[in-house]
């Protein structure tokens, strides 16, 4: 029987660019390049606008630069990619049109990154490093140890929320956040990652129904970080 932390890796690359996008036919097109600046002035928030001619994609207006384009073979991804795959292709470029087979059947912008299914890939990625890392400290899960290997202030936050809660109270261990139980596995396994803090502040945003992952194209570079951490500890398992 596989680990629990490889089924969760398995189930982290299951979705796919197709369960994300939006499809061609829900797209706010022009149907040429004159028609582009009205389409754009209507929908404020969309950084590109795809034209589509005879019942194809062919070509966008982009917004920031003011230009229409052709529609190139570096912005094509197969609807097939794994939403983990598509987080390094945006932190490349900010947008991408999906291929399904020969057609172009959709797009893809780095905002899609907060859709639910995306928050869900990363919540279990991240729940899969962070049983391996708790497996890791069990031997120094005693109270003891724990005061001596955590900051004083933080260690003095986990007693009290583990007196507060009484006969209800299971162990310290309970009162651990995803940035304790890496700091402790830096300490007393070989498990380590570059920033506990990303870790963390990406497990929150997936763990909460109205926080984002990404609210600036800036935050895609810190969740393709935070993946190949994840992928680089939990491979080396």
């Amino acid at each position: 029987m596989p680990h629990v932390e490889e089924t969760l890796k398995r189930l982290a690359i299951a979705f796919t660019v197709k369960d994300i996008m939006t499809p061609r036919a829900e797209l706010a097109c022009a149907v040429n390049d004159m028609q582009v600046g009205s389409i754009s002035d209507n929908y404020p928030d969309y950084d590109v606008i795809p034209i589509q001619e005879g019942g194809k994609l062919t070509g966008y207006f982009e917004r920031k630069s003011r230009r229409t384009k052709r529609i190139t073979e570096a912005e094509l991804i197969a609807d097939g990619t794994s939403l983990l795959d598509l987080v390094d292709i945006l932190e490349e470029r900010q947008f991408s049109f999906v291929l399904s087979g020969k057609t172009i059947d959709g797009y893809v912008h780095f905002s899609d990154l907060n859709h639910q299914l995306v928050k869900l890939t990363f919540y279990v990625l991240l729940e899969a490093l962070e049983r391996m890392a708790l497996n890791s400290i069990r031997s120094r899960s005693d109270p003891e140890s724990l005061k001596k290997d955590l900051n004083p202030e933080r260690f003095k936050q986990i007693e009290q929320s583990y007196k507060r809660a009484r006969r209800a109270a299971r162990t310290h261990l309970s009162y651990l956040n995803l940035s304790d139980i890496l700091q402790l596995a830096a300490k007393t396994s070989p498990i380590s990652v570059e920033d506990h803090r990303l870790m963390k502040k990406v497990r929150d945003g997936a763990a909460h129904g109205l926080e984002n992952l990404v609210s600036s194209y800036a935050d895609v570079t810190t969740l393709a970080k935070v993946k190949r951490e994840c992928l680089r500890v939990l491979g080396t398992s």
